[in-house]
């Protein structure tokens, strides 16, 4: 049999572009500063440029406060090649998206079968939705995705493709390089690259089994033991203190149970579209897709062991959403007017794939009765008319079938991106505001060695220079192990306090953390600087500045001379 002509990649190219065009687009409407939160990693990051190592506070002992080492490292050495590190994040960003809408759109095409509407469906649907938001926020959630889709890629072109060739041998060190890659970038990547590793395990055959296991050993297995070595020896702990701080309360934190649900729920008619594909071919490709889909199935519970804490743009569960759309990319393929049905069903991994897409199908028409969706209803309209055409239901309407489906499948492209897009909308939108303004007032004051507290440990540290502690723990080992307490507020004898009031915080003990703040600050004789709204009456931001301090007049009028917020109580 001889081999089959190449196909044109024009239609990679226009998906790419399109893709990349609605990610810069989006860049519009989305978050215009990063994250608060993001600034932790800048200040590591911006620290360890100037040679101070990966420290919270110059001076003293290294503390793994930020999750994100890769990502610090980078930016660090943004920031030592002359870039701000905000203008770092944002580059960076940048270029880690746009290089996964290409990978997205490549992928998709591929897995397709190489056609266009499927390739455009993935990477226009991605590009318009949380990743947009991403680029903006600061954090490496992009570069987490990328690597993320870089390791479902080359796992699905080992499962998938038999002939071996330099492609095929490449897949073998990519797959461990993002495995390496993931577990630098963000601590829970090493489970991702467990499951993942483990799909491919029960897919490949002996021969592929045992070269797999050589590449995992030689480029992720032991230069990760030797990257952990080093970062138990740098920072003293086994696990990165934000751990010890997020993990507080039990072993499951299940009031997190809905908003992990809540992805699935909105995936929901993408589910469905890759059950249906399941059930279309019915056969060992089938189980393969379903055994490749389900790291990224697993994995986005694995965050109910600690807390959502900086989960902006539910950063930490959807860098598998690519992953899905790929799947569901190759199950939009299998509804081409020239797809065909895979006769027959056979008992083992066939049944596997068959229970697999009957659970996927539910779970999507479960979660949309309560409110039909017409992304749905797109989904159920493709399936049935490829199951007419095969049936022979369409009679003269059948030369017509193609382009109906170019019709249906455009429209799934076109309401697919605009719901990914709205999603996006939906995120928490970051702007600066007067723990900004507050951390510049304050940025005079740095090289007199003064000491801010502060429970928003972002803009306030970083752009004031100071000293800083993290009453939360988060940046602070003694805390993150031992809990905040007087006597440590005592032996800090912290010149300015800043804490977040609010009813019912989340966690809960941040209520205990304020409650400290608080008694600390008017038992110690502190001067109330002032008192900021931030959405209402009952969610304030609580300036102390410590009395005795020989520029305690200068640091009130700084925190106060921010005119643009609304301030319930400004000291006179």
């Amino acid at each position: 049999m001889s081999p089959a002509a190449p196909r044109p990649l024009w239609p990679v190219a226009i998906s790419a572009l399109l893709g990349l065009v609605l990610l810069l687009v989006a860049q519009t409407t989305h978050p215009i500063v990063p994250s608060e939160d993001a600034y932790i990693t800048f200040r590591y990051a911006r620290n360890l440029a100037e040679g101070h190592g990966l420290v919270w506070n110059p001076g003293e002992d290294p503390v793994e406060g930020s999750t994100e080492f890769l990502w610090a490292v980078m930016l660090g050495a943004g920031h030592r090649l002359g870039l701000e590190v905000e203008t770092a994040a944002t580059v960076f960003n940048l270029v880690f998206g746009g290089a996964t809408v290409l990978l997205v759109a490549l992928a998709g095409y591929s897995l397709a079968g190489r056609r266009l509407l499927p390739s455009l469906f993935a990477a226009a649907t991605f590009a318009a939705g949380p990743v947009a938001y991403h680029v903006r926020a600061g954090f490496a959630t992009t570069l987490f995705t990328l690597l993320l889709t870089v390791s479902y890629a080359a796992a699905a072109l080992l499962a998938l493709r038999r002939r071996r060739d330099r492609l095929r041998t490449a897949a073998f060190a990519a797959f461990a390089l993002s495995a390496l890659l993931l577990g630098l970038t963000r601590p829970e990547g090493v489970f991702y690259a467990g499951l993942a590793f483990l799909s491919l395990v029960i897919l490949l055959p002996g021969p592929d089994r045992r070269r797999l296991v050589v590449y995992m050993l030689a480029l992720a297995v032991v230069p990760g033991l030797i990257y952990f070595g080093w970062r138990w020896r740098y920072f003293g702990y086994l696990l990165p203190n934000t751990f010890y701080v997020k993990s507080t309360g039990g072993l499951l934190h299940l009031r997190y149970l809905s908003l992990i649900y809540e992805m699935f729920r909105y995936m929901a008619p993408l589910v469905l579209l890759i059950g249906l594909g399941l059930l279309w071919e019915r056969s060992t490709v089938a189980y393969k897709r379903l055994v490749l889909l389900l790291p990224a199935i697993l994995f986005p519970w694995l965050y109910l062991l600690i807390d959502q804490l900086q989960n902006l743009g539910m950063r930490f569960q959807y860098p598998v959403y690519p992953v899905f759309l790929l799947a569901g990319a190759a199950a939009l393929g299998l509804f081409t007017p020239s797809g065909r049905l895979r006769e027959g069903l056979r008992p083992g991994a066939d049944l596997v794939a068959l229970a697999g897409g009957l659970a996927l199908v539910l779970f999507g028409a479960f979660v949309l009765l309560p409110r039909p969706a017409l992304v749905a209803a797109l989904v159920v309209a493709i399936f049935l008319l490829k199951l007419a055409a095969d049936r022979g239901w369409l009679g003269r309407f059948r030369p017509h079938t193609p382009l109906l489906y170019v019709v249906l499948a455009a429209l799934l492209v076109l309401f697919s991106v605009q719901r990914s897009y709205r999603l996006a909308e939906t995120f928490y939108r970051t702007q600066f505001d007067d723990r900004e303004a507050v951390g510049q007032a304050l940025r005079p004051f740095a090289d007199k060695g003064y000491t801010v507290v502060a429970s928003e440990a972002g803009w306030i540290p970083y752009f004031s220079g100071w000293r800083s502690i993290d009453p939360f723990g988060l940046n602070d080992e003694r805390i993150a192990h031992e809990g905040l307490t007087m006597d440590y507020l005592a032996s800090v004898a912290p010149d300015v306090i800043m804490y977040h009031d609010m009813t019912n915080p989340d966690p809960p003990r941040w209520a205990e953390m304020t409650r400290v703040l608080h008694d600390y600050a008017e038992s110690h004789g502190y001067t109330l600087a002032a008192i900021v709204e931030r959405r209402g009456p009952q969610d304030l931001y609580v300036y102390y500045v410590r009395s005795d301090n020989p520029d305690a007049a200068a640091l009130i009028k700084a925190i106060t001379s921010p005119t643009q917020f609304p301030y319930q109580y400004r000291a006179p």
